[in-house]
């Protein structure tokens, strides 16, 4: 088995889905978290980042060997531990769903990232009543076409949980924890964060795992 170890600062930001694969996976692995200050300083970081491969977190550590890149990492983890589809169309249909997720958390990056109070209001009701909803319908459509060809099988991907359920749970944790009740009205994506978050192997993790703004 190889030793992993995954550095990133110690949020879930990128760096959580990596840690729920290698989790889900069982494998033991280095949690490397950087420690940020209230003024968003890193020392560690600083003197750590001439050292990175692209000089970005996260960055994944597999037998000595560096991988950057959140996206990059997520993938190479879910084909090692076979969560990246049975198939080509199923793996294509895995990295659709983990690039439309990217897309969402980049608009919700526009609401963290802003210091305007009124400007942040305006991106916080543009998500509510345009971007959720959208990305709402996308994935509607398929957890029911999914459904459809693999006899209700409640993942978006396939007849088994992938890398693509897990990004669209965690992609979806810190807007929920802004906007509660984003949900309410979409029940069939309320039943599939509940699938994940209960899952045997990601339960006790989900539970337990530090308490974070992001």
């Amino acid at each position: 088995m190889p030793k992993y170890k995954l550095t990133y600062f110690d949020v879930r930001g990128r760096g959580e889905i990596p840690r729920l694969l290698l989790t889900y996976a069982g494998v033991k692995f280095e949690d490397k978290r950087l420690k940020v200050d209230s003024n968003g300083n890193c020392n560690e970081w600083i003197e750590l980042k001439p050292k990175m491969p692209q000089r970005v977190l996260p960055v994944l550590e597999v037998d000595g060997k560096l991988l950057s890149q959140s996206l990059t990492i997520c993938r190479y983890l879910a084909r090692e531990f076979g969560l990246c589809g049975k198939t080509s169309w199923e793996q294509a249909l895995v990295e659709q769903v983990v690039d439309t997720m990217d897309d969402l958390r980049a608009e919700v990056a526009k609401w963290i990232y802003e210091k305007d109070t009124e400007k942040k209001d305006e991106i916080g009701s543009h998500l509510r009543s345009e971007i959720y909803p959208k990305f709402f319908g996308i994935l509607e459509d398929i957890l029911k076409e999914n459904e459809e060809n693999n006899n209700r099988s409640g993942y978006l991907v396939g007849d088994s949980l992938t890398l693509a359920d897990l990004s669209v749970f965690e992609t979806f944790t810190f807007p929920l924890s802004i906007h509660p009740d984003i949900l309410d009205d979409h029940l069939e994506l309320q039943e599939h964060r509940k699938r994940i978050e209960t899952h045997k192997h990601l339960a006790d993790y989900i539970k337990n795992r530090p308490v974070r703004p992001v």
